[in-house]
């Protein structure tokens, strides 16, 4: 099995042990984002207080390098310095690990933790007016496809799963995924989670992204949900647009609207070996709703931008309602 994500389950005391270290700087449960550059220094981002950084004289190479030993041990995945430097994996309570050393690192490691400490900000603490939030209900209500844009880390699938919250138990939603973070539960009478291999590895027990295209579209979808949209599932995404499913969502990596609709899926598929050249043309023709994300300096998310590639107009720019 390679580096995939894996979700973190409860853990047993010699993993705790191994994880004391680091775990001390992720536990607090106003942590965002840990980020280690070099050996003893860590960078701590916090909601409310920004980004600090602490030295940390136990955090040495070798104690990382014994972390992710016992990490890989743990999921069942290769780590080794020299020959599979890099992993990626879920930490007990849901945290995001991933971590590189050695040569392909100008510092010798590259680790970050995105921190998924339960914490569900309100509308207004996203900047959410009221007729902004009936716009949003309505548009998730009436089976629009929606797509949620924003850099690392700025609180994506948190909207994601705010827009899930708010649909009735008796949906029929299927999730597609490669880390389980969508919020199903409540759909466990009528809903499907399906979990795809993100490096397509003959050794999982996995099925990619392909392979789960023609079963979710067999399995009568009512609502499909992505997760993060990337290069193993842009394709699949366009298919599904353009196979009849309503009130789609996802989220995806994106700068601004505008550039997500001209460039990304193109570049995304074409990463993936499969290039959709006209995906602007279907993007423009089948979504109705792209949600701009951004984190401020405070560590607080807000919505900045919503745009409506359909009727090509903007709701909200810059933080700003537009009437016309």
């Amino acid at each position: 099995m390679t580096n995939t994500h894996i979700q973190g389950k409860a853990t047993n005391p010699f993993l705790s042990k191994a994880l004391a270290p680091l775990s001390k700087h992720y536990a607090p449960t106003d942590a965002v984002e840990i980020r280690i550059v070099r050996p003893g220094r860590v960078m701590r981002d916090r909601r409310g207080k920004g980004k600090e950084a602490v030295d940390d004289p136990e955090l040495t190479l070798a104690v990382i390098e014994g972390i992710c030993t016992s990490l890989a041990n743990k999921h069942g995945l290769k780590f080794d310095a020299d020959t599979h430097p890099k992993l990626s994996c879920v930490l007990p309570g849901g945290h995001r690990f991933e971590c590189l050393l050695g040569a392909s690192v100008q510092s010798g490691i590259s680790l970050a933790i995105r921190c998924k400490h339960p914490f569900t900000p309100t509308w207004e603490q996203m900047g959410v007016t009221e007729p902004i939030l009936k716009y949003l209900l309505e548009a998730v209500e009436l089976e629009k496809n929606i797509i949620v844009s924003g850099s690392t880390n700025t609180g994506k699938t948190t909207l994601l799963n705010k827009f899930i919250d708010t649909l009735p138990d008796d949906e029929r939603l299927v999730a597609v995924e490669d880390a389980p973070e969508l919020h199903i539960d409540k759909f466990e009478d009528d809903g499907t989670g399906l979990l795809a291999d993100r490096e397509a590895n003959a050794d999982s027990s996995l099925i990619t992204y392909r392979g789960l295209y023609d079963h979710k579209m067999r399995i009568t979808p009512g609502r499909i949900v992505f997760g993060e949209i990337s290069t193993l599932n842009a394709g699949a995404f366009l298919n599904a647009l353009t196979a009849g499913v309503a009130g789609m969502m996802c989220s995806i990596h994106g700068n601004n609207p505008h550039q997500l609709i001209k460039r990304k899926f193109i570049q995304l598929t074409a990463m993936g070996g499969e290039v959709v050249s006209d995906a602007p043309e279907i993007l423009m023709e089948t979504i109705h709703m792209i949600v701009q994300i951004k984190r401020d300096k405070d560590g607080f998310r807000r919505i900045t931008d919503i745009y409506e590639p359909i009727n090509d107009h903007y709701v909200l720019k810059d933080g700003k309602e537009i009437t016309s």
